[in-house]
C-alpha cells in the first residue's frame, strides 16, 4: 500500500473524461430508512434505501469510501438498481440453486467470516504504541520532497492549450485573469488554483514538468496526460515551491494500519495455530516429516504463491 496517493485535485483532473453526475450537496442529515428508488420486479416493488447505499459504499475502493454520499450518489444508486435487477434475473434463471454457485457463495461467506475475525484481532494489536514504532521506522526512510501551489487549466485539445498559454502571456502572466476570460469563451475550459501538493502525487507528466520549476514560473508548453486512447492537456503556473513537511503520526495513522496488516495477520494466524493439533500429508496421502511441516508452516501465503 502506498503511503501517498494522488491528490483529490489530480484525481479530479484525470477523471474529466468520465461523466459521473452527482446530486447537489445536502445540508440536512438523510435517514437510512429513506427510500431512494423502487424497482418493479414481477409486480413487486423492491425498495432501495439510503442505508443500503451506505452499506454498498463499504465495498468500494478505499479512495471512494471516504467520499460524502452525495458526491457519488447517482452512480451508486444506478449501480444498486442494476444489481437488484441482475440478482432477480439470476434467481429466475435458477442460478441460486446451482451447486457450483452455492459452493462459491459458501466460500464467500467463509472468506467474510475470516476477514471479520482477522480485522477484529488485528485491530486489537494495532495499538497507538505499536503503530508509533512503525511510524518512527517509516519516517527514517521517507525521502524528502517538495510541494507546490499552482494555477492550472485543463483542456482536451492541444492547440487550445497552446493558445491559452499565449493568452496568459498577453495578460502579463496573470493566470486568473486569463482563465476567467478563457472560460467565458469556452465553457469546457476547467481550472483554478491548487493548494500545496507534493510533486510525486501529481499525474506523471505534470509531476515531471513541475520537478524543477520555481515559484512564479509558467510552464510554456502544454503538458499532455494520457488517459487510455485519449489525452488531456494541462497548462500550469507555479505559485510557490517549498519543502514538504513529513506527515504527523495522526496524519499517517490510517496508512500505517494498512501497511501493518500483513505483519499482524501473520501474528494472529501463528498464535491461533498453536491451539490446534495439525497433521499434514503429501499429495500421495503420506504423512509429511516434521521438519517439512515446520518449513511449510513458516511460509506466508505470499511466499507459497
Amino acid at each position: 500500500m502506498e503511503m501517498f496517493k494522488f491528490s483529490r485535485l489530480a484525481a479530479l483532473a484525470l477523471s474529466l473524461t468520465v461523466a459521473l453526475p452527482a446530486m447537489a450537496a445536502t445540508k440536512t442529515e438523510v435517514k437510512d430508512s429513506t427510500v431512494v428508488a423502487k424497482v418493479d420486479i414481477d409486480g413487486k416493488k423492491v425498495e432501495i434505501t439510503v442505508g443500503e447505499l451506505k452499506r454498498r459504499m463499504k465495498s468500494l475502493p478505499p479512495q471512494l469510501q471516504g467520499e460524502p454520499l452525495d458526491k457519488i450518489f447517482d452512480p451508486l444508486l444506478q449501480s444498486s438498481i442494476d444489481m437488484a435487477i441482475i440478482t432477480h434475473l439470476a434467481k429466475k434463471a435458477g442460478l441460486d440453486k446451482d451447486e457450483e454457485v452455492k459452493a462459491r457463495i459458501a466460500d464467500c461467506q467463509e472468506a467474510m467470516l475470516q476477514k471479520a475475525y482477522l480485522d477484529k484481532q488485528i485491530g486489537q494489536l494495532q495499538t497507538d504504541a505499536e503503530l508509533k514504532k512503525a511510524y518512527d521506522e517509516l519516517i527514517k526512510v521517507m525521502p524528502d520532497m517538495d510541494e507546490i501551489s499552482f494555477y492550472q487549466a485543463i483542456l482536451r485539445d492541444k492547440k487550445k492549450a497552446a493558445d491559452f498559454i499565449k493568452l496568459i502571456k498577453s495578460k502579463g502572466g496573470d493566470f486568473e485573469k486569463a482563465l476567467k476570460e478563457g472560460q467565458e469563451k469556452d465553457p469546457e475550459l476547467k481550472g483554478g488554483k491548487a493548494d500545496f501538493v507534493k510533486i510525486p502525487e501529481l499525474p506523471p507528466e505534470l509531476s515531471a514538468a513541475m520537478e524543477k520549476a520555481k515559484g512564479g514560473v509558467l510552464i510554456d508548453k502544454p503538458i499532455e496526460e494520457k488517459l487510455g486512447s485519449q489525452s488531456v492537456f494541462f497548462v500550469a503556473k507555479v505559485i510557490e515551491r517549498r519543502k514538504a513537511s513529513k506527515p504527523t503520526f495522526e496524519e499517517a495513522k490510517s496508512d500505517l494500519k494498512g501497511l501493518t496488516v500483513p505483519k499482524y495477520a501473520q501474528e494472529v494466524i501463528e498464535t491461533a495455530r498453536k491451539d490446534f493439533k495439525i497433521e499434514k500429508f503429501d499429495m500421495e496421502g503420506k504423512p509429511l516429516p516434521e521438519k517439512k511441516q515446520e518449513a511449510a508452516d513458516s511460509k506466508t501465503p505470499e511466499q507459497v504463491q
